[in-house]
């Protein structure tokens, strides 16, 4: 036994005085390797991290200078005036008085008479709410031939706040016409303040010009509809 331990000392030694040579150097690039794992490769991606965060930041200031440009460049006054436009033709709510004021300012201008019905605020009909733009209905009845129809149709056509006739039936002197009226809740903002503030577009400014030229019922003080036209009904909606 302790002439095989010997022996393994001696093939130890001999491998040890043949390569000692090598060790250190191998136990130098051993440890610069791990050193390099350990520390280089995390700084590496530090570095890398720094330079991303430093890119967003850089794409965040440039989006703030740009939105400061639109602010800067953007007409207080004209902007007041689009958004009143576009809250008179698409209310925040369901404005009831706008829609009467609506009705009756259509009947009164071509001259129609209005039929007799009750406008209970609790029965008005919600129609199928659509994703954008939810919409309140109710059926009008109108002492009105074809021809007459069709006059007091135009002109709702061109009255805030904005409605679309879905149904008329026409008879000789009676007839009846159901008008959606659309409202635009506003819905929760999302905004940050590195989203840039987009202008409005050609065809938006388009759309808010030719709103402008529509009847705005909101300046006619709201009249009572008499009773040859119509009763209104103060039922909590």
């Amino acid at each position: 036994m302790n002439e095989k331990i010997n022996a393994d000392f001696k093939s130890l030694k001999f491998i040890f005085e043949r390569n000692k040579n090598f060790i250190l150097p191998s136990v130098i690039i051993l440890a610069c390797i791990v050193l390099f794992f350990q520390f280089v490769i995390p700084q590496f991606g530090l570095l890398l991290a720094a330079q991303e965060e430093a890119k967003q930041a850089s794409l965040k200031l440039q989006t703030l200078k740009e939105n400061l440009n639109v602010l800067t460049n953007t007409d207080e006054k004209a902007l007041d005036a689009r958004l009143k436009t576009l809250n008179l033709a698409l209310p925040l709510n369901k404005d009831f008085s706008g829609i009467l004021n609506a009705i009756y300012f259509a009947s009164q201008k071509k001259g129609i008479i209005l039929g007799n019905f009750s406008l209970q605020i609790g029965d008005l009909e919600d129609t199928k709410k659509q994703e954008d733009f939810p919409s309140i209905s109710l059926l009008v009845p109108i002492n009105a031939n074809a021809s007459g129809v069709n006059s007091f149709v135009e002109t709702l056509a061109k009255t805030v706040p904005l409605s679309e006739v879905t149904i008329i039936k026409v008879k000789n002197a009676a007839s009846s016409v159901k008008i959606s009226f659309y409202y635009k809740p506003l819905g929760s903002s999302e905004y940050k303040e590195d989203s840039p503030i987009q202008p409005i577009s050609q065809k938006g400014l388009e759309i808010i010009n030719k709103l402008s030229l529509f009847e705005n019922v909101a300046v006619f003080q709201q009249i009572p509809i008499s009773t040859s036209s119509a009763q209104e009904s103060t039922t909590p909606f």
